[in-house]
């Protein structure tokens, strides 16, 4: 009995070194990466860094934290909460506040959210998977929009490790104007030149070469819009290949672009004309489907030229 117990002692002193020797390394880690952005010209601090958890797990909570990238990005959050067990180094939780702030070119802007997490599991610096999720997500400022039950997962394929998967999902979407979307969901894969990295900045960052769109999902009351295909991505973000578009009530969503100032009046007035007249050809005036194509980034709907798409290029 005296032996058990002195065995119980001895493992309990080795596990709470253990700990301690954890957590002091876990400060190093969050301090080193912190120095490091700050070698490569950012902003990166911190009012106050707290390591609890003992016995088993390792929470980390960065307070008053400021991120800004030379090129002018600023995130400002009054805390953010790092989660993981002890002896899993390979996988992350992380919380965030209800408010955080947001500065690019265009302004400042409030970020209001209930319930938002995102989780890593890496090996080494790899990304394996990464999931986010967000109640509600509310903007206000340079930007206004807000969304209920947003969800994103990224999964690395198993056999191939510049290969991914990734599918995201909002229940509603609302806009300065009001309702913009009653859900909208994506399910894609994509290639890169490079194996994603968890929070990698120096060096080449990875960039898409392939993306195969296998649903794009847009609905809102009556009108659909739906997007399926394949493109290549070359070195400059340029996209070349065609997906198909289907729309059902297209004019609405003309109507909604134009009133939003997203699209010019004439061109407004030049796409429904085209289209309509494509629509007819096809028996049924009030849906589209059509062949999307991108050649070395210009775009191509059907036989109406749009000029050149935007170019896919990570940041």
């Amino acid at each position: 009995m005296k032996k058990l117990a002195i065995a119980v002692i001895v493992a309990a002193l080795a596990w709470s070194g253990f700990w301690f020797v954890s957590a002091h390394f876990e400060r190093k880690a969050i301090d080193s990466w912190m120095e490091a952005r700050r070698a490569e010209g950012w902003t990166a601090t911190y009012d106050d860094l707290t390591i609890k958890g003992f016995p088993n797990r390792m929470d980390a909570r960065l307070s008053g934290l400021v991120l800004a990238s030379p090129d002018g990005l600023r995130w400002e959050a009054p805390f953010v909460d790092i989660y993981r067990l002890v002896y899993n180094f390979g996988h992350e939780i992380l919380a965030f506040p209800p408010q955080m702030t947001v500065t690019t070119e265009m302004g400042e802007t409030q970020v209001a959210s209930d319930g938002m997490r995102a989780s890593f599991i890496h090996e080494g610096d790899t990304v394996v998977r990464a999931n986010f999720e967000s109640q509600t997500l509310n903007l206000t400022g340079a930007t206004t929009a807000a969304l209920a039950g947003l969800t994103a997962a990224l999964t690395r394929d198993e056999d191939a490790e510049t290969s991914y998967r990734i599918a995201v999902g909002a229940d509603a979407i609302a806009g300065s104007g009001g309702r913009v979307a009653d859900a909208i969901r994506l399910d894609a894969g994509f290639d890169t030149d490079l194996p994603l990295r968890v929070g990698q900045q120096s060096g080449p960052h990875p960039q898409p070469t392939r993306v195969d769109l296998r649903l794009a999902e847009y609905k809102v009351d009556d009108l659909q819009l739906k997007v399926a295909g394949e493109v290549d991505v070359d070195d400059r973000g340029r996209m070349d290949g065609e997906v198909t578009v289907k729309a059902v009530n297209w004019r609405e969503m003309i109507a909604m672009a134009h009133q939003s100032g997203q699209l010019p009046e004439n061109m407004a007035q030049m796409l429904e004309d085209g289209l309509g007249l494509i629509a007819g050809l096809s028996g049924n005036r009030e849906t589209l489907d059509l062949p999307l194509t991108l050649d070395e980034g210009r775009a191509r709907l059907g036989p109406i030229p749009l000029g050149e798409a935007p170019r896919l290029r990570f940041p």
